[in-house]
């Protein structure tokens, strides 16, 4: 049998085969080349990613959105309410200019005050006329004698002419000489008196600013003499919300300075004018205080008396 010779190269060429498949196999351990996904596993993770940040990006502007409308919401609130100071301020403003447009000058102000004054003095002055010829006829004070040939006494106009020689008075003639002087100290003093009230000071029904004020105090005795009486005005330095002076008159007696009476009104200086009047006693024996508005306090007890006159408040 014929067989054939072995190759001597063969064996020479394996060895070289397996060392270098294991010299790659070594390689390929070292460094690991990554592995590159194919085409279609590229696109997946494409759209993946695509879609991953469209909607981070949608859920971020919704954040911002939702923190956008907050922040708005808070800063619309607060200029609102800053908004809403200005305006209560700018009311405020004009609501206090408009009470400046009715305000007088400081001038202006100081003469009607002083014009207040005055006319309250002026009616406490025919008040106490009216007040020192009050109660009985007193002929105390009257000449004891008649006056000689051709002189003239107080009596002269109410009794004639004097007697050729001097002479006594009669108690007849002392009361009529007294009962003329009388009526000629208070004659006119209602007509002085009327243009300092409102009409509606004088009710024919009820109390009447321009009579005798005395006569409506019950507490006074009207068959004992009142001089010892003095009505006193009081003004006060401001002006009411309406631009009248609040005015307050007090009956005291002399002696003892007791307060017996008040009447308290309103001094209007545009029509230069009192109204709103409202009378007032106080119980024998008794003195006034004052409240916060300057007037005096009525006393309390039973037998004090508050008179809330017609023609006033």
């Amino acid at each position: 049998m014929t067989g054939s010779s072995p190759d001597p190269g063969q064996g020479s060429r394996l060895a070289r085969r397996l060392v270098a498949a294991s010299q790659t196999e070594q390689d390929q351990r070292k460094d690991p080349s990554p592995r590159r996904p194919s085409s279609g596993a590229r696109v997946l993770l494409l759209r993946v990613g695509y879609w991953s940040a469209t909607v981070l990006a949608m859920l971020g502007a919704l954040v911002l959105m939702a923190m956008a409308g907050t922040i708005s919401t808070q800063h619309q609130d607060e200029l609102e309410e800053q908004a809403q100071d200005g305006f209560d301020a700018q009311d405020r403003t004009i609501a206090a200019r408009q009470g400046l447009e009715g305000l007088p000058s400081s001038g202006e102000a100081q003469r009607w005050l002083l014009q207040a004054a005055t006319a309250g003095e002026n009616v406490a002055a025919a008040q106490n006329i009216y007040l020192e010829n009050a109660g009985p006829i007193n002929a105390d004070d009257l000449p004891a004698q008649t006056p000689g040939l051709g002189e003239h006494d107080e009596c002269t106009p109410y009794l004639g002419p004097p007697p050729p020689s001097r002479r006594e008075y009669t108690e007849e003639e002392h009361i009529t000489c007294a009962e003329g002087l009388r009526e000629s100290a208070v004659s006119g003093l209602e007509r002085k008196l009327t243009p300092h009230f409102a009409a509606g000071a004088r009710d024919s029904d009820g109390f009447n600013a321009v009579s005798q004020w005395h006569s409506w105090v019950s507490t006074l005795d009207d068959d004992a003499s009142l001089s010892g009486y003095t009505w006193v005005a009081h003004q006060a330095q401001v002006f009411e919300k309406d631009m009248t002076i609040h005015m307050v008159w007090t009956l005291a007696e002399d002696e003892t300075g007791r307060t017996v009476a008040w009447l308290r009104g309103r001094y209007d200086p545009v029509v230069k004018k009192f109204d709103d009047l409202v009378l007032g006693t106080v119980a024998d024996g008794e003195g006034a205080g004052e409240d916060d508005t300057g007037s005096p306090v009525e006393d309390s007890r039973e037998d004090a008396q508050s008179d809330d006159p017609e023609g006033g408040e």
